[in-house]
């Protein structure tokens, strides 16, 4: 079992038992660990997906707490990285797909985050807007 594997392992075990600061710690750590893994090996999916995955649970784990903002920013983050990947050239073709593809599960927690806790008028009208772009540039498999 990698490190990253076992931090977040050790966090989703202290989240379920609401020890919030110890889960806290242990998904900033697992994205520490998974941030350098992914400086080798920058096309790795398992890595993204588990990247993706510990900044989401830090979103939920904020939100239970009431911090609404900092919920807010741990779902913009592979949001944003998501939009990045999809879009730049120094990734392969089929990576850019996978990330294209990440953006839809990057972008649904955003909306419904929105819809729990109002955003301005021109966040949820980005975020919309997005919606239907990321809808538009999904490729059509047969």
């Amino acid at each position: 079992m990698e490190i990253w594997q076992a931090l977040l392992q050790r966090a989703n075990y202290s989240f379920n038992h609401n020890l919030w600061a110890q889960a806290e710690e242990y998904y900033h750590q697992a994205i520490e660990c998974l941030e350098e893994k992914w400086r080798d090996d920058i096309e790795n999916v398992a890595l993204l997906q588990a990247w993706v995955g510990a900044f989401h649970h830090l979103a939920i784990l904020y939100e239970e707490q009431s911090k609404p903002r900092i919920a807010f920013r741990y779902l913009q983050i592979p949001h944003q990285r998501m939009t990045e990947i999809s879009q730049h050239p120094a990734y392969s073709d089929e990576f850019q797909f996978i990330a294209l593809r990440f953006l839809k599960s990057t972008l649904t927690p955003l909306l419904e985050f929105s819809k729990k806790h109002p955003a301005c008028d021109s966040c949820l009208a980005s975020l919309q807007k997005m919606a239907v772009e990321v809808a538009a540039r999904q490729p059509i498999l047969h």
